[in-house]
């Protein structure tokens, strides 16, 4: 059989690389989709992450999924066992927290372990991406984790961001004693968890240069301009690096907002009053 792959984001999508693998074992040959050669596939997948992707090109006869489509589609059983050595992948899925801007809870429900880094990594790369969503809510297994990659002499980026309302010391210490690819991060999404994310920090920092350290900052979701300054101002006195995440990317404000600070030139250099 000829199957087309057909991923709409330029990411790697775990989906579509378990499909493949499963593909390639069962002896069929794989494409990446063309429009072109829409008539030539016996049969083709298409996922796609993010619901503002355009889907131009999406067809009624393709097998799509992912949360850019819909929430509740799943992969058959046998393709889902599937374990593609492509050094990033999942330890736990769901999430403790029930936050309304994020799709995690109702996508894949109550934090759960499914498995370590030994289902993803390809023991030839020296570094893995982790895309759990909260794994300092398993605190036992979070730790089995970092002594894995500590053990392999990798490095290791927990590029979703690690809830830092749950940091410990013991957490923050074994964060200290492995190499990161990038720098470890945390995020500041809600205004109201001032106090749990401030105390966080100070219990992270007493560990973990700050310069290690940067934090996603959502904005626009239920935040005013006030206090989107706030939690930048906040950050750069505690010598947090931030990063802003429009929640609305077309929004105007959000935009210049996010350029501010996520340009680091423009950032230490102008105040946000002056570059409005």
């Amino acid at each position: 059989m000829k199957i087309g792959i057909y991923n709409l984001e330029p990411y790697t999508n775990i989906a579509l690389e378990k499909i493949m693998q499963y593909h390639r074992e069962q002896g069929d040959e794989i494409y990446n989709y063309l429009p072109l050669s829409h008539d030539d596939y016996d049969k083709i997948y298409c996922s796609s992450i993010f619901t503002f992707s355009k889907k131009n090109y999406v067809t009624g006869d393709m097998i799509c999924g992912g949360t850019g489509f819909d929430l509740t589609t799943t992969l058959p059983p046998e393709i889902e066992v599937m374990k593609p050595k492509i050094n990033i992948g999942f330890t736990t899925r769901g999430c403790i927290r029930h936050c309304p801007f994020c799709v995690v809870p109702q996508k894949e429900g109550n934090l759960k372990v499914t498995g370590d880094i030994y289902d993803f990594w390809d023991r030839r790369n020296d570094w893995i991406t982790i895309l759990d969503n909260n794994v300092l809510a398993a605190h036992r297994h979070f730790k089995m984790i970092c002594k894995q990659v500590f053990d392999e002499d990798l490095q290791a980026d927990f590029i979703q961001g690690l809830d830092v309302r749950l940091m410990t010391d013991e957490a923050a210490e074994t964060l200290n004693r492995i190499k990161t690819k990038r720098r470890i991060h945390i995020a500041w999404d809600m205004i109201k968890d001032e106090q749990a994310i401030i105390e966080g920090i100070k219990i992270l920092t007493r560990h973990v240069k700050p310069y290690r350290i940067m934090c996603y900052v959502l904005i626009g979701y239920n935040t005013t301009m006030e206090e989107d300054l706030y939690r930048i101002e906040k950050l750069k006195a505690l010598k947090i690096d931030p990063f802003v995440m429009p929640y609305n990317k077309y929004d105007r404000y959000q935009k210049r907002f996010a350029r501010w600070v996520n340009h680091k030139a423009i950032f230490k250099t102008v105040e946000w009053a002056e570059y409005q």
